[in-house]
C-alpha cells in the first residue's frame, strides 16, 4: 500500500512538470490595498449620432444607391421609391386646382356684375348676396385645393430618402426591387466623427466613481495610434440594468479617430474615490488557481506549508485580482501554486 502510495505520488509530480527538490516558495503578504484608485470597466464603442432610416410611404424600392461602408452626404439620396401613384395624384390634384380657379374667376365676375345692378337698383340685395356667398365659396374651395396639392408635393417628396447628415453607411437592410413600408427599416447610418465607449459597471461602484477626471480607454482593435485615448467627459446613466445590475456609463471619445467604429470592444479605467477602495485585498493575478468555477490560493502557515484555499474574486487591476472573500490582511500566499503543489510533493515524500 506504501509502494502505491509512492507511485502516485510520483505520478503527480511528473504532471507538474517540476523538480521536487526546488528552491523555497516565493511568497508575498497580504495586506489591504490603498492605493488603488481606478476599477477596470468593460463595453463597447458607439456613435454618438446613429440613425435608422426608413421611408414614410410604401411603394416598391426603384433605386439604392448605397451598400455597407459607404461614405454619404448630407442631402445625398440614398433610395428612391415608385412614384408612379404619386405623379398621378399630384396630377390630379393640380387638374382640381385648375377647375376651382376658373371656378372662382367666374364667381367673381358674376358678383362684381351682380354688384353693380344692385348699385343702379336693378336687382335685389337678396340677388347680391347669393352672388358674394357664390363668390366666397369658390374662394375657399381654391384654398382647400392648392392646400391638397401641397400635401400631394409633400407625400412625392416623401418617395426619396435622403441622408440627413453627413456620414458612413453601418448596415443596410434592403435592395433594389423590395416592397418598402413605413417604419420599417432601410439602412443604418452613422457619423464616425463623434465616438464613445459605453462600459458596463456594478451599481455598488458607481457612487464611487469621480467625476470630471480624465479616463483611459483602451481599444484594442484600433490603429496603434488609437489604441489607448483619454475621455474627459463621462456620463452616468441614470437607470441599472435588472438581470445584470449594472450600469451603462458613457465616455466621449476625442473626435476625427479614423480606425474606431461602433461596436468595437472597450476597456476603461474609471478613477474612483479613495475612500471607496480602503480594504480592499489585491494579489497577483498569478497566485490564482482557477479548477472550472473553483478559485483558490496556496496560503503558507506558520510552519511555511502551503494549504489550498478557496477564495471569491472581484475585478481586475492590470495584473492584480480583487480579493473579496477567504484570505485576510498578513496572511503569505504562494506566488506560483504549481510550485506550492510541488512542494507538498516533496513534504510527502521525506515522510
Amino acid at each position: 500500500m506504501r509502494s502505491f502510495k509512492f507511485v502516485l505520488v510520483a505520478l503527480f509530480v511528473a504532471g507538474h512538470g517540476a523538480n521536487v527538490w526546488a528552491e523555497p516558495l516565493q511568497a508575498v503578504v497580504v495586506s489591504q490595498s490603498v492605493a488603488a484608485q481606478v476599477i477596470t470597466a468593460e463595453g463597447n464603442i458607439e456613435a454618438v449620432k446613429s440613425s435608422q432610416l426608413a421611408p414614410q410611404v410604401a411603394g416598391s424600392i426603384t433605386v439604392f444607391n448605397v451598400k455597407a461602408g459607404d461614405t454619404v452626404k448630407a442631402g445625398q439620396v440614398l433610395a428612391r421609391i415608385d412614384t408612379r401613384i404619386a405623379n398621378q395624384q399630384a396630377a390630379a390634384s393640380q387638374a382640381q386646382v385648375a377647375a376651382a380657379r376658373a371656378q372662382l374667376s367666374a364667381a367673381r365676375q358674376e358678383y362684381e356684375r351682380k354688384k353693380r345692378l344692385y348699385d343702379k337698383q336693378y336687382i335685389s340685395q337678396a340677388a347680391l348676396e347669393r352672388a358674394e356667398s357664390d363668390y366666397k365659396t369658390a374662394e375657399a374651395q381654391t384654398r382647400a385645393e392648392l392646400a391638397q396639392t401641397g400635401v400631394t408635393g409633400v407625400q412625392a417628396g416623401l418617395h426619396t430618402v435622403t441622408a440627413p447628415y453627413a456620414g458612413v453607411v453601418a448596415e443596410v437592410m434592403a435592395e433594389q426591387g423590395d416592397m418598402a413600408m413605413p417604419g420599417k427599416p432601410l439602412l443604418t447610418l452613422y457619423d464616425p466623427k463623434e465616438m464613445r465607449a459605453v462600459v458596463n459597471v456594478p451599481q455598488s461602484q458607481i457612487a464611487s466613481i469621480q467625476g470630471g477626471a480624465a479616463v483611459k480607454v483602451s481599444i484594442p482593435a484600433a490603429a496603434e495610434n488609437e489604441r489607448n485615448v483619454a475621455a474627459a467627459k463621462i456620463t452616468v446613466l441614470p437607470t441599472a440594468d435588472a438581470v445584470s445590475n449594472n450600469v451603462k456609463v458613457r465616455l466621449a471619445l476625442p473626435q476625427q479617430l479614423g480606425s474606431v467604429s461602433p461596436g468595437m470592444f472597450a476597456r476603461a479605467m474609471l478613477p474612483i474615490a479613495s475612500s471607496g477602495v480602503q480594504g480592499q485585498i489585491y494579489i497577483p493575478s498569478q497566485a490564482v488557481i482557477k479548477r472550472s468555477e473553483l478559485m483558490a490560493v496556496y496560503v503558507l502557515d506558520a510552519q511555511g506549508d502551503p494549504q489550498l484555499r478557496q477564495v471569491r474574486v472581484g475585478h481586475r487591476q492590470g495584473d492584480q485580482l480583487e480579493i473579496t472573500a477567504g484570505l485576510q490582511a498578513g496572511e503569505k500566499i504562494a506566488l506560483d501554486p504549481i510550485a506550492a503543489a510541488n512542494f507538498k510533493t516533496k513534504k510527502l515524500l521525506k515522510k
